[in-house]
Order: structure tokens, then sequence, then C-alpha cells
């Protein structure tokens, strides 16, 4: 629990309103209670912000005037709320120490404030550094390297090998280091080709639930310092991920692709194999890259949604438009010939 000063003193802001007012949590502005810290940094919630009953509201200095409530000043309100939850929320681990029924191989180096919850599996020669969290029911194969501060939550599976440095968190049901979707057809059957590289993930880096992060063929899949990935993306083998480069829920990363720094791949996009991208690339979300980006910027592909009617009327368009071309270069060099 913190009062307004308080809070507004740990946030760097400065306050308005009651200053001994308690607050005990964190919510939104539709769902806020007298105790409650909300934010607001976007003036589509100006409804909600003029109605919401927040004990107090963490706006930026220019939006202090038109917000009614007690209010702490920020340039930057949705990190100030992070902050605020962090504060207001902190709770010890529900787990310390090593859960009896984890099975750690004698080979394992531990290092020092471990916590390995229950059921969970840790091989030979893996190395946890100090201040790890392993939550229940995760697998880390042999010879894998976790720095430290690292966050592994339940049902995460660590393939042998991997290296992970500092501070990474990796959420539930996650796989890093998984086979690699590498064929060839040899005589009509598929033949699978090298999988003995690794994954390495660099620090502070933040994997989200359900993610696969395949292993590489024969080097290494990389993500670097920074990288933030969301729930439910795939990763193929070899890929290269720079620094910083964000990548939103559902999307694919073909194989042996380099992606560049401080990139942002929208939701449900599709990146093809073999290609790269410069720094500072954004791709709208659900896109199709096919072709290497030499240059930031933002790129979209993809058809608008519209009323299905109108949509299969111009899909029956889209495949007559050569023809519509070719009509009309013909229209036109008519036309220079009667000049």
């Amino acid at each position: 629990m913190l009062t307004l000063v308080q809070l507004s003193e740990h946030l760097g802001g400065e306050w308005r309103g009651n200053p001994h007012i308690q607050l005990t949590g964190v919510a939104s502005l539709s769902q806020a209670t007298p105790s409650d810290v909300a934010y607001y940094d976007n003036p589509v919630f100006y409804p909600l912000l003029q109605s919401t009953k927040a004990g107090a509201v963490i706006v930026t200095p220019h939006q202090m005037s038109v917000c009614p409530r007690n209010a702490i000043a920020v340039s930057n309100p949705f990190l100030a709320m992070a902050a605020a939850a962090e504060l207001l929320l902190a709770s010890p681990s529900h787990f310390t120490g090593i859960h009896p029924s984890a099975k750690i191989a004698e080979s394992a180096i531990l290092g020092k404030n471990i916590a390995i919850a229950a059921n969970s599996v840790i091989e030979h020669n893996v190395q946890l550094g100090d201040n790890v969290r392993i939550a229940s029911n995760t697998v880390i194969e042999a010879n894998v390297c976790i720095g430290q501060g690292c966050q592994i939550e339940s049902g995460v599976f660590v393939r042998r090998g991997t290296r992970i440095g500092q501070n990474v968190r990796i959420d539930s049901g996650t796989v890093i280091g998984a086979v690699p979707f590498n064929f060839s057809k040899q005589q009509g059957v598929w033949k699978a080709g090298p999988a003995v590289g690794g994954v390495v993930i660099a620090n502070s880096v933040k994997i989200g639930a359900n993610t696969v992060i395949d292993r590489g063929s024969l080097g290494d899949t990389y993500l670097a310092e920074g990288v933030c990935v969301d729930n439910l993306v795939q990763i193929a083998h070899d890929v290269l991920i720079g620094a910083n480069t964000a990548i939103a829920g559902c999307a694919a990363i073909g194989a042996h692709t380099q992606i560049g720094s401080d990139c942002i791949i929208g939701g449900a996009s599709s990146i093809a194999a073999y290609i790269s991208l410069a720094d500072n690339v954004v791709i709208s979300g659900m896109s199709t890259v096919a072709k290497t980006l030499h240059k930031s910027g933002v790129y979209t592909s993809g058809t608008l949604i519209s009323e299905h009617r109108h949509w299969r009327r111009n899909a029956a368009r889209f495949r007559r438009l050569d023809d519509y071309i070719e009509r009309l270069k013909a229209l036109e060099k008519d036309k220079m010939r009667k000049k």
C-alpha cells in the first residue's frame, strides 16, 4: 500500500490531489475502484477517463488538466503503470528452494538461490546461474546453460545444448530447440537433414507461451539481446533475430531468415525462408514477406476486410486484371496513333 505522494516519488512524477489517499492495486480505467491506480495515454479512452472511479490516474503532464481524479504526471504512463503494478502487487515467488519431486542430475551445476518447482527435470551437465526460477513440469535437457535471473514457467521444454543469457523470461508451453523442419525428398521419401545445431538466446529476451524455436541444422538459431516474442510464434531453424526486435502472436519466420534490429513483426505475419530484413522494419499484421527488404520502413500486404459480396466481386475482377491492363494499353496506343 502506498499513498499518492509515495507512489509519485517512486515513479519520479508530479502529483495533484489528495496526498494521503491510500492505493493498494492497479486496474483499467473502466474497472478501477477508489483504491486502485489506472493510467491514461490515449484519447480514445477519454470517456473512460471522465467516468473512472480510480483513486489515482497516471497521465502525461499535458493531460493533467483533463483528469478529474487524483493524478500523477510522468513522461510515459504505460511504463509508469508497469512500475506501479510491480510496487503495489509485488509478492514473493509462490515456491522457493528445490521441490522434493524435482529430478536433478548429479552433474548439474546450480547457482545460488535457485528455485525448482514440482516434477521438473534437470538433466546432466546443465548449468543454472544464480536466482534462476524454474516452475513445475519443465524439462531442461542435457548441456543447457541458463544465465542468472532467468524465469522459466510451467511446462517449458528446453532441448539439449541450448544457451540462454541472463534475465530471460520464457512462458508456459514453449519449446526451445525443437527438431528443425529440414527435409529433402529422395526417391519419393522425405529424408531428414542435419539437426546438430542449437539455440542461443541473449540477455533480457522475453518469450511468450506456446512458442516454438527450432534449433539450427548445423549452426545456431539466434535471438539477440532484448528481443520480445509473443505467444504462438514459430521461429524456424537457423533464423537470426536482431536486438530489440518484437514479434507479435501467430507470426511465422522461415528457415535461415535474418531479421534486423529494432524491427516490429505484426501478428499472424509470415516471413519466408532465406531472406533478410533491414533494421527498423515494421511489418503490418497478417502480411506476407516473400523477398528481402533492404530499407527500413513500414510494409503491408494483403487485402483489407470487406463485405463478402464485395470481396467476391473484387476477387473476380482481380483475375481479369491482366486483361484489363492489356486492353488499356491498346486503347492508349490507338489514341496516340489518332493524334
